[in-house]
């Protein structure tokens, strides 16, 4: 059995994690980090690279190097739109009202995008562990939808894998804090990503962890924040040129590049210096940006954004029904937690020390691992008793939305309630499932829909259907209607509608492994280049050793083939290109007298 990975899939950076015995462990990738920045470039050949090498393309390649795609996976284009100047590649409307990424001429869904992602975390946990790897846990955001999990799934089955389990971002760290302390407590989870927010209230006792409450905002993270600081550099450099830079992708990249370094350094010092040299040119010359921003100034700009992330802690106490000195331990998880100004108010909140004994930027991942754990069979069970995060109902009368399982109830859970029909003589009932807080239905989310038919004519309202929701302990909805006149029956098992048919998935799926495949072969010539390579540089060490024997004529003539040899392995593209170039180089060695 192969070993079960966890992913946390970020918005800024991932990570994945597997289970070492009984410790959970973070894999390092194939360029020898701890952390995978969420990048995807697509080169004129098709090429994909994920990553740091794909991030260092991101101001020459602005249109063709994917971030922050997270904040666009399982959304409808009309919902995201404030999202779209986040970022300097195109988001269009697919022809389903989904959100797509458009590079030169083809359009990739987010899920894709995130596949690429995830076959490159994949890819290193195979190298990491040596062996095949098919099976993961993958976090998202507490307060994803439906739509958007499911997304999530389909973008894990196009990498190639069985997606064992889809959980929440704090629950995951509150596994990691669970597997670490044997204290019975009842924590805060303060989640503050690059592009997502949540905070979940968990009592956990023994062996079991509980829910009490989660709030969160899936459009605030450090992005955000990001593009407040953007937004100011744009105007410094305004005041000191009086040029609107704006609507150049190449300078708005840069300027980000610079805000998220500054954000960073601004955790740790009370100031910091903003150099851009060359920003743009004009016909009186290159125009520079360099500017100082304290650290309060900098509180000054992202302020209301971190007030928000404090109004969302409020808003969950205050569902979980306990008070601020009934919670124990705030726990820190997400990059954007390291802010100071972020940490201060959260600790002031809610009156306790913060937790910092998890590095912010693993937590979710290594809770992910010990979830796959649990499954394996490897690690002690432990319970967690987690919440819905919207409330699931019906479409009514007067296209109202009625509730049947309120937001912040415990799953698996099942509620019914009887309707009836709306006019006389009525002998179907449609019953519209959604999901979401508003009492207009045509303001929340559509999960599907199915027909009751063969109802006996009556009166309206004379008939009684009783319609029935269950969630399971995955969050899998099932939804049943029953006329209890006639006990005709009709159900629906809810699978989240996205942008892709399981034939697409399956498509999809295939042109992954030929990347996958084709990543492998790429990666087996550099190494045999690599190898070529090494054996030139021991030729010329003993070539040098040998000078006084040979003589200096033939150590310069030996100095220029090896020179030709190592050129010619450098420009090798395929395994026969390096072949020959090997097997030339050992018959040039064979002659030699060194």
């Amino acid at each position: 059995m192969s070993k079960i990975i966890g992913i946390d899939l970020g918005t800024t950076n991932s990570v994945v994690a597997f289970m070492d015995r009984n410790d959970s462990e973070v894999i390092i990738n194939e360029e020898g980090s701890r952390v995978t920045p969420s990048v995807v470039a697509i080169a004129e050949t098709g090429e994909r690279l994920v990553g740091n090498s794909a991030k260092r393309q991101l101001v020459l390649n602005a249109e063709t190097t994917v971030h922050s795609v997270k904040r666009f996976i399982g959304r409808k284009f009309d919902d995201a739109k404030e999202d779209v100047p986040l970022v300097n590649y195109k988001i269009s409307e697919a022809s389903n009202g989904d959100c797509a990424i458009s590079i030169r001429d083809r359009e990739y869904s987010p899920q894709e995008i995130s596949a690429m992602i995830l076959q490159n975390l994949k890819r290193s946990a195979e190298a990491f562990l040596g062996e095949p790897v098919t099976e993961a846990v993958i976090t998202v955001p507490a307060y994803f939808t439906d739509r958007q999990r499911q997304a999530t799934r389909d973008a894990g089955v196009i990498a190639g894998l069985k997606v064992l389990r889809i959980i929440n971002e704090p629950t995951a760290a509150a596994l990691a804090y669970l597997k670490s302390s044997e204290k019975n407590n009842t924590v805060a989870v303060y989640d503050f990503g690059g592009g997502t927010f949540d905070i979940s209230i968990l009592d956990i006792e023994g062996d079991v962890a509980q829910v009490k409450a989660t709030r969160g905002n899936t459009a605030l993270g450090g992005a955000d924040l990001d593009s407040a600081l953007v937004e100011w550099l744009l105007e410094q450099f305004m005041n000191q040129h009086g040029i609107d830079v704006s609507e150049d992708k190449v300078v708005r990249q840069r300027l980000r590049d610079a805000a998220e370094r500054a954000k960073i350094e601004l955790s740790s010092t009370q100031a910091t210096e903003i150099n851009l040299p060359f920003l743009i040119s004009d016909t009186t010359g290159p125009k520079h940006l360099q500017c100082a921003l304290s650290r309060s100034d900098f509180e000054d700009l992202i302020g209301h954004l971190i007030e928000d992330t404090i109004a969302e802690c409020e808003a969950a106490v205050s569902d979980s029904g306990l008070s601020y000195d009934q919670i124990d331990e705030v726990i820190l998880v997400g990059g954007s937690s390291r802010i100071p100004m972020a940490q201060k108010l959260v600790g002031e909140l809610f009156g306790q020390k913060l937790n910092r004994s998890f590095n912010p930027d693993e937590v979710v991942a290594l809770g992910a691992s010990i979830q796959g754990g649990i499954l394996e069979g490897d690690v002690k069970s432990i319970t967690l008793l987690d919440v819905t995060n919207f409330s699931l109902g019906i479409e009514s009368e007067g296209r109202r939305f009625s509730r049947l399982i309120k937001k912040g109830t415990h799953i698996p859970t099942q509620k019914s309630q009887l309707v009836s029909t709306v006019t006389d003589n009525q002998t179907s009932v449609r019953i519209h499932v959604l999901q979401g807080e508003d009492d207009l239905a045509k303001n929340n989310i559509s999960l599907g829909d199915f027909e009751l038919v063969g109802i006996p004519p009556a009166p309206r309202g004379t008939p009684k259907i009783q319609v029935r929701f269950s969630i399971d302990s995955n969050g899998i909805v099932n939804v049943s209607a029953k006329d209890t006149a006639s006990g005709r029956e009709q159900a629906i098992t809810i699978s989240a509608p996205t942008s892709h048919t399981a034939e697409e998935i399956e498509q999809l799926k295939n042109e992954a492994k030929k990347y996958e495949h084709n990543a492998k072969d790429e990666q087996l010539i550099l190494e045999q280049v690599e190898e070529v390579k090494r054996r030139i540089s021991n030729a010329k060490r003993q070539m040098i050793e040998s000078a006084e024997k040979i003589g200096s004529v033939a150590v310069g003539n030996a100095d220029i083939a090896l020179n030709d040899f190592e050129r010619n392995a450098s420009k090798c593209k395929t395994a026969a290109e390096i072949a020959a170039v090997s097997n030339s180089l050992e018959q040039w060695l064979s002659e030699q007298a060194f």
